[in-house]
C-alpha cells in the first residue's frame, strides 16, 4: 500500500519524500511532508525523469496548476497546495487522502448499499460542481480518481488530466480522445474540443453504476465494443437498484443538454442532511483503518526500511570466481540426506520461447520487514522442524508442492548466521537460459540453462563454486526453462533442456549426469525419498511436435535408472510424489498415479482437467485455468471428492494450501479498467467457507505460505499478510530495482525461497538477491 523510500532523504520542492504511493505511465506519486513541526502529509506527483518534457508541456502544466488552485478546499476535492512546472522534474503537491479509491473499495468489499451510494453520490456531485465553478473540466472521472474517507469522497486529479495524459502534446487537436474507456461520454470520444461540463456528468453516472453494482454500464472485453455501446447509448443498468436507476440513466443520456447538472444531482441523491455522515458498511470502515495504519507504519518504518545503495562486498569474490573450474569450499557438516519440500512459481509452460537479457546490472538488495511467527509445518518429516531449521528449501515449499514453507520461513532464529541483505551478479559462466534456485544450508545454489550451477554463501552472497554443465550447440537451447533444481541435502539435481546433472552441494563436483537424446526435452523434475523422477518428451525431427513422454526414476546417489514408464501423456506442471505414488496431470486432460516403486499405473482420472497438481492431507488437489474451483481427488482412486472455492476461477501462479487448513486462490480481475489486476481469496479447507478477499500485487507471479503468513510477489511489489486476513498484518515493499533507489526499473524475481524471515531469489536481470521477507 505504501513503500517507504530507502537511503538518504529525497526532496521535491519543500517536501521530503517519505514513500512511494503509486506509479503510472507518466510519473510517480509520493507521500511527502515539509521538514517542519506539525506539517501535514501531502501527495507529491512527479513527471518521470526519462520523459522528454518540452516547452509546450511545461506551459500547459503551469496553466493547469494555476487553474486547479481555483478550486477551494473543503469541497470534496483534494486541494492543490503547490507545484513547479519549471523544475528539472516538474511536480505538484495536493493534500494527502489516507483512504482507498472507490475502485479498490468495491473490488475488496463488493458493491455498496443504496444508502451509501446515495450519500457518496451527493457529495461527489457537489465536488464536481466546485470543479465546474472554477471553470475546470475533470475529463477523467472514474472509480480510481475517487478516494474515500470516513467523512466522504475526495475527488482527485481534477483539472490536470489534460497535462498528465500520455498524449499531452496533441491534447487540443481535433479528434483527440482523452479519458478512460467505459467512463467517457459520447462527445468525449469525438475529440477534446467536444468535451463540456455535461461530459463529467456522464462519467459521474457510470461511476455511480460501478459503486452500486461492481461493474460499469458499458463493460465489455473488447475496447471497440465499449466505444460502440457508449455512442449508441447501450448502457446495461439491469443490476442497478431501482432507487438509483432513474438517476443513473439521466446522467447517461446521449445528448449532453439532456443530462442533469451536478447541483441537481446532489438534490436528487441527498436523502438527508448535507452534513450527515456517509453510512459506510463495516467492511469499508475496516479498509479505512487499514489505510490509516499503513500511513502510521510507513512513518515508523521509513528510517529502518531501506535498500542497499550498491553491490555488496561479495560482488568482488563472485566476479573473480566466475567462469572457472569449481572453487572448493570447506566441506559442510555431515548430515543425513533429508527429503524436503518443493514448490515452483507456476508460470507454464516450462519452456518460455523468449531469450532473457543477461547483462549484469547494479541492483539494490531487498530489505523488507520480517513476518510474524507461524503455526503448522511445511514438511512432514520431524527432521525438518529441527532447531536449526530445514537443511533444504526448494521453490515448491513443501514435499506436497503445496506452497507451504512452514513456520521456519518466518523465524529469525533459523536465519543463516551472520546474514544481511545482499545482491550479487550471477557468474559469467552461467548462461541466461535457465532459472531457479535451491537452498542447501549454508549454500544457495542456482542453475542455468545447460545444467551448470553456482553456489553462494546464503549469509553473505559470496561466491563458492560454479559447476560445469553440458556442452551445448547453438541450436540445443530453445528458450528459457523455468524449472527449479532439487536436492537431497547432499547433492543438487540440476535440470536443463539437455538433461539432469547431480552435483555435490559442498564442492560443485559433478557426481553423475544423464544427457537426453537429441530431439528430447525435460519437462519436469522431482525428488522424493532417495529417488529423482523426471518427465522427458521426445519430438519429431523437423516438426518439433511432441511424440511421446517417458517418466524415469533414478537413484539419487549414483543416477542408476530404477525404472521407466512410457508412453505417457505429456505432463502439465510438475510431478508430485507422496504416499508411495507419483502423480502427473496430462496436458490434454486426465490425471495419472504411478507406483513409486516400479512405475506401474495404479489409478487414473481421464475426465479431470488440471493445469497443475498439489497434495494436502494425502489427497490430490487439482486446479485449472479454465474451470472454477479447486477439486479434491482421492489420493488412492483419484475420484473427485468435492470442489472448494467453486465461486472463483484460479489464475496463474495457482493456489496454495497450508498445514493450518487455509487455501489461498489467486483470481484474475476481469475489469481491465481496475488498477487491481488480481485478487487473493482465502477459504477454510475443511468447511469450504470463504474467509477473506484482498487485492494482490500487480502482475502477481508467485504465491506462498509461511506458517501463518501469505506471501505474494508481483512485477513491482512483494506483500505479506496473516492467513487470518487481519488488515493490520499487511506488509508491502518494492521489488529490487536496477540502479540505486527507486528510480530504476523493477527487476523480475524468480520464485523466492523463504527461511528465517529472509527470502532468496534469482532475477531475469542476471542477479541473485536476498532480503527480508514481507
Amino acid at each position: 500500500m505504501l513503500d517507504p523510500l530507502p537511503g538518504p532523504p529525497r526532496h521535491m520542492g519543500p517536501y521530503r519524500l517519505l514513500a512511494l504511493i503509486g506509479a503510472g505511465g507518466m510519473g510517480e506519486v509520493y507521500l511527502g511532508r515539509e521538514d517542519r513541526a506539525g506539517a501535514p502529509l501531502v501527495a507529491v506527483k512527479t513527471v518521470r525523469a526519462d520523459l522528454d518534457v518540452d516547452h509546450d508541456f511545461r506551459t500547459r502544466f503551469r496553466r493547469e496548476i494555476a487553474a486547479a488552485r481555483a478550486v477551494s478546499s473543503g469541497t470534496g476535492t483534494a486541494a492543490l497546495l503547490c507545484g513547479d512546472a519549471d523544475a528539472g522534474v516538474p511536480w505538484l503537491a495536493t493534500e494527502y487522502v489516507p483512504g482507498p479509491a472507490l475502485a479498490e473499495t468495491v473490488a475488496r468489499c463488493g458493491p455498496l448499499p443504496v444508502p451509501t451510494v446515495r450519500a457518496l453520490g451527493a457529495r461527489l456531485a457537489r465536488a464536481l460542481a466546485a470543479v465546474h465553478a472554477a471553470q475546470l473540466l475533470h475529463r477523467d472521472l472514474k472509480p480510481g480518481n475517487v478516494l474515500l474517507t470516513p467523512e466522504g469522497p475526495k475527488l482527485i486529479d481534477f483539472g490536470i488530466a489534460k497535462a498528465w495524459d500520455s498524449r499531452a502534446t496533441a491534447l487540443t487537436a481535433t479528434g483527440m480522445v482523452v479519458g478512460t474507456p467505459g467512463f467517457m461520454a459520447p462527445e468525449q470520444i469525438e475529440g477534446a474540443q467536444a468535451v463540456v461540463p455535461a461530459s463529467d456528468v456522464f462519467a459521474f453516472g457510470a461511476v455511480l453504476c460501478y459503486a452500486a453494482t461492481g461493474r460499469g454500464p458499458f463493460d465489455d472485453p473488447e475496447f471497440a465494443s465499449v466505444i460502440f455501446r457508449i455512442t449508441q447509448g447501450d448502457a446495461d443498468l439491469s443490476a442497478v437498484p431501482d432507487e438509483l436507476r432513474e438517476t443513473v440513466a439521466a446522467c447517461l443520456r446521449i445528448a449532453p443538454g439532456e443530462r442533469p447538472g451536478p447541483i441537481e444531482l446532489a438534490r436528487m441523491l441527498d436523502s438527508g442532511s448535507e452534513d450527515a455522515r456517509v453510512p459506510w458498511p463495516t467492511e469499508v470502515l475496516s479498509l479505512f483503518a487499514e489505510h490509516r495504519e499503513a500511513v502510521a507504519r510507513c512513518e515508523r518504518d521509513t528510517a529502518a526500511r531501506s535498500f542497499a545503495a550498491a553491490d555488496t562486498a561479495a560482488d568482488t569474490a563472485t566476479a573473480t570466481g566466475a567462469g572457472h573450474a569449481p572453487v572448493v569450499a570447506p566441506p559442510m557438516p555431515s548430515t543425513p540426506p533429508v527429503p524436503v519440500g518443493r514448490r515452483v512459481s507456476r508460470r507454464w509452460p516450462w519452456l518460455v520461447a523468449a531469450a532473457v537479457a543477461g547483462a549484469a546490472v547494479a541492483v539494490a538488495a531487498v530489505v523488507l520487514p520480517g513476518g510474524g511467527g507461524g503455526s503448522g509445518s511445511g514438511a512432514k518429516d520431524p527432521a525438518h522442524a529441527a532447531p536449526g531449521g530445514p537443511r533444504v528449501v526448494t521453490a515448491y515449499g513443501s514435499a506436497d508442492h503445496s506452497g507451504e514453507f512452514g513456520p521456519a520461513a518466518t523465524r529469525a532464529a533459523v536465519r543463516p548466521t551472520g546474514w544481511k541483505p545482499w545482491s550479487v551478479p550471477r557468474p559469467a559462466a552461467l548462461d541466461d537460459r535457465g532459472s531457479g534456485c535451491v537452498l542447501v544450508r549454508p549454500r544457495l545454489i542456482c542453475r542455468d540453462g545447460k545444467g551448470a550451477a553456482a553456489a553462494f554463501d546464503a549469509a553473505t552472497g559470496r561466491h563458492r563454486w560454479t559447476s560445469r554443465g553440458f556442452t551445448a550447440g547453438p541450436d540445443d537451447l530453445q528458450g528459457v526453462q523455468d524449472l527449479p533444481p532439487e536436492s537431497d541435502g547432499t547433492r543438487v539435481f540440476v535440470p536443463s533442456e539437455l538433461g539432469v546433472t547431480a552435483v555435490d552441494a559442498a564442492t560443485g563436483t559433478v557426481r553423475w549426469r544423464h544427457r537426453l537424446p537429441r530431439y528430447t526435452g525435460l519437462l519436469a523434475l522431482t525428488y522424493a525419498k532417495g529417488v529423482v523422477y523426471s518427465a522427458e518428451f521426445a519430438v519429431s525431427p523437423g516438426t518439433r511436435l511432441s511424440r511421446s513422454t517417458v517418466v524415469r526414476a533414478r537413484r539419487a546417489t549414483d543416477g542408476h535408472e530404477l525404472w521407466r514408464t512410457a508412453p505417457l501423456p505429456k505432463p502439465q506442471g510438475p510431478l508430485v510424489a507422496g504416499d508411495g505414488r507419483l502423480y502427473l496431470a496430462g496436458e490434454d486432460g486426465g490425471v495419472l498415479a504411478l507406483a513409486a516403486k516400479d512405475g506401474a499405473r495404479v489409478a487414473s482420472a481421464p475426465a479431470a482437467t488440471c493445469f497443475a497438481l498439489l497434495r494436502h492431507a494425502s489427497d490430490v488437489l487439482c486446479w485449472d485455468l479454465g474451470h472454477p474451483g479447486v477439486r479434491e481427488l482421492d489420493g488412492r482412486t483419484l475420484a473427485t471428492r468435492r470442489t472448494v472455492a467453486a465461486d472463483v476461477q484460479p489464475a496463474d501462479p495457482g493456489p496454495v494450501v497450508g498445514q493450518d487448513g487455509v487455501l489461498v486462490v489467486p483470481v484474475a480481475n476481469e475489469d481491465t479498467a481496475d488498477p487491481v489486476d488480481h485478487f487473493l481469496t482465502a477459504y477454510d479447507w475443511r468447511t469450504g467457507r470463504r474467509l477473506w478477499r484482498y487485492g494482490a500485487p500487480q502482475e502477481t507471479a508467485g504465491l506462498a505460505l509461511a506458517g501463518d503468513r501469505v506471501l505474494a510477489f508481483g512485477a513491482y511489489a512483494l506483500e505479506g499478510r496473516n492467513t487470518s486476513g487481519d488488515v493490520n498484518t499487511l506488509r508491502r515493499k518494492d521489488t529490487p530495482r536496477t540502479g540505486p533507489g527507486t528510480a530504476g526499473t523493477a527487476l523480475h524475481l524468480g520464485q523466492p525461497l523463504y527461511l528465517g524471515g529472509a527470502l532468496f531469489a534469482d532475477t531475469r536481470e542476471h542477479r541473485i538477491v536476498s532480503g527480508y521477507a514481507p
